[in-house]
């Protein structure tokens, strides 16, 4: 995951974006995704859950009232009660080990809350799901782990960058400065994951995709890379973040049958899986 900029602000970008738009030209990337929300936290959770936000469910974890996120506030004044994609991974696929894991760089320890230095817990999805906080949270939510690689160990890998390598704002830095950071942070890290044996067995896709654009544009990158990808491959189809989330599960549920979460679920809505040019099948 990445933060706050447009499709626009990256795409030919090759002063500050370089490693990007190489990735971009030699994978697949969509030219019509949206977010969901000006409001990281609500995409976030959205991406995990198929709600921008949800204060009530039943026993089951289907939401009964939605509440859309508006704040990048911390847990106490956004508990969430649905099911996620890390509950029903975690709790309900025991024959796979570690099966959805949250990787936080500089967070301070184990399902951390409230933020700390360039760690923000608005960027931290499972912190925020009050029916597995006290539970799986502890074990599932970590800081990154030593070997980069490691990050590829789960079924389901949620990489979360630190506030400065995740184009997030700092103080005194330009917007062309903060994409330069991601920019550069990714050239160090995503060459670990592909040179791993994890990603060299065929077995896996990487998404890269970022929270929101700003309240103009919704549209966001959304990069697909995986050994079959079309090189250089550009998608039209409408998707937004169910749409990621919707194909993200339909990809898991290949070896354990799970129900679409929230609005993923939802008739029209597009599944990334589904894409002639990501191949993802």
């Amino acid at each position: 995951m990445f933060e706050n900029k447009t499709l626009r602000k990256i795409l030919s970008d090759t002063t500050d974006a370089p490693y990007i738009n190489s990735i971009m030209k030699a994978c697949s990337y969509s030219k019509n995704t949206a977010s969901l929300s000006t409001t990281s936290l609500a995409n976030y959770i959205a991406l995990t859950s198929g709600y921008t936000g949800c204060d009530n469910a039943d026993s089951v974890g289907n939401c009964t009232h939605e509440l859309p996120i508006t704040s990048n506030r911390d847990i106490t004044v956004w508990p969430q009660a649905p099911s996620s994609l890390f509950e029903l991974l975690d709790i309900n696929s025991p024959a796979v080990p570690d099966a959805a894991v949250e990787w936080a760089e500089s967070m301070p320890s184990n399902c951390y809350n409230p933020g700390s230095g360039n760690f923000v817990i608005n960027h931290s999805p499972f912190q925020y799901y009050t029916r597995i906080h006290p539970t799986i949270c502890p074990q599932y939510a970590v800081p990154f782990p030593q070997n980069p690689a490691d990050a590829l160990s789960a079924h389901f890998n949620l990489v979360i960058p630190n506030k400065i390598d995740i184009m997030h704002v700092v103080p005194n830095s330009t917007q062309d400065q903060r994409i330069r950071n991601g920019d550069n942070w990714l050239k160090g890290y995503l060459p670990q994951l592909l040179d791993s044996p994890t990603y060299q067995s065929g077995n896996s896709a990487i998404i890269i995709t970022w929270d929101e654009g700003n309240a103009q544009n919704f549209i966001v990158p959304l990069i697909v890379i995986t050994p079959y990808t079309t090189v250089g491959g550009v998608s039209s189809v409408a998707y937004n973040h169910y749409s990621t989330l919707r194909g993200i599960e339909e990809m898991l549920n290949q070896t354990n049958p799970l129900p679409l979460l929230g609005h993923a679920g939802d008739a029209g809505v597009n599944s990334i899986r589904d894409d002639a040019v990501f191949r993802l099948k």
